[in-house]
């Protein structure tokens, strides 16, 4: 018998990774010849910082595939240009283009990597020209590092905030004196445009990239894969961002928060959660609420207006539609819940 008490110990970093890919497995049965969830463009300016180009590909690269395999299989990413043409990084290594400029609206992103500022307007003319034409599509564009001093200089930031390394802040305060931008920020999306300081700070947007294209439990194995410590904790990227489930001790817990995440909160009930991790309810609603800080219920409602929050802000669908899509059962329930949350109704949000 299972006393409430008992926890499961920690599973070892392979069963870790296995588990969750068995999980998104479910998932893709049906899947085979679908379109990637998360698809990226890149484009590289003279003397970008490796480290940027690595926080983009390497978190894509987990997500994308099973086990340590790395087959862009639900994610891809291409580095655009003239094929045959290599850009330099700042390191000295040389990266060449794998894929000409493709059709902006194959990707759900392009990826902006600018480099060393004296070497801003060194880039092919085509680059700009790409950036442009993604714009005119609606396609996001990410500026990283000084990439956004590119899309300042593409006129992309005005009326938004930008997010600026600390080291290049007079840079841009002299180059773009009525631009408004952070240093304190790891990305800011601002009217479809996204603007990342470089460093760590790519892991935690690329991470809630993932999180939002693939699901929790994709984001998590990215996370997990990235440590470099067995520490567990992943104050190192983001804490608010990735799913708590990778500090709590309990595992049950863990798997029923993945559970509750990678349905978006929709489908799932407290009874439901309980019997696939094998508790009671009682059992089950005192350790999540121990562990989680709050009861299943709780935790599934915040999980749906999460994801009505992410609807609203980033796709033009109606509310009601959001409503519905997040299970709720009318865009009057959509808006009690919203507003009890976040402060304002859903359409005043948007």
């Amino acid at each position: 018998m299972t006393s409430d008490s008992d926890t499961s110990p920690a599973p070892t970093d392979p069963d870790y990774v296995r588990w969750l890919d068995d999980l998104w497995a479910q998932r893709l049965l049906s899947s085979r010849d679908r379109k990637p969830d998360l698809s990226v463009g890149i484009l590289l300016w003279p003397t970008f910082p490796m480290m940027s180009l690595t926080g983009v590909v390497e978190p894509l690269r987990h997500a994308a595939d099973f086990a340590d395999n790395s087959r862009p299989l639900h994610c891809r990413w291409s580095i655009m240009g003239k094929l045959g043409q290599a850009a330099v990084a700042s390191c000295g290594i040389r990266v060449q283009a794998d894929a000409p400029y493709t059709n902006p609206t194959d990707f759900d992103y392009i990826v902006v990597i600018g480099g060393l500022l004296p070497h801003l307007r060194a880039a092919p003319a085509q680059h700009r020209d790409y950036i442009r034409v993604a714009v005119a599509a609606g396609v996001t564009v990410i500026g990283v590092c000084t990439g956004a001093f590119v899309l300042a200089q593409e006129g992309l930031l005005i009326g938004r905030k930008a997010a600026i390394h600390p080291f290049h802040a007079e840079d841009f305060r002299v180059a773009f004196p009525r631009h408004s931008f952070s240093t304190r920020e790891d990305f800011i999306v601002a009217d479809g445009q996204i603007t990342v300081p470089g460093g760590i700070s790519i892991l935690s947007l690329l991470t809630e990239l993932i999180r939002t294209h693939c699901g929790p439990d994709r984001a998590a194995k990215a996370v997990h894969q990235l440590s470099l410590t067995e520490q567990k904790s992943i104050s190192a990227f983001d804490h608010e961002r990735v799913s708590p489930f990778q500090q709590v001790g309990d595992t049950r817990i863990q798997r029923a928060v993945v559970l509750i995440e990678s349905r978006k909160g929709r489908g799932t009930s407290p009874e439901e959660a309980a019997a696939v991790v094998g508790l009671s309810p009682r059992q089950f609603a005192r350790l999540f609420r121990e562990h989680i800080g709050m009861t299943p219920k709780r935790f599934i409602l915040e999980t749906r207006l999460r994801y009505a929050r992410f609807l609203v802000e980033n796709t033009a669908m109606p509310i009601t539609a959001i409503a519905f899509e997040t299970g709720f059962s009318d865009s009057a329930h959509l808006a009690t819940a919203f507003g009890k949350k976040y402060g304002k109704p859903p359409g005043k949000f948007r």
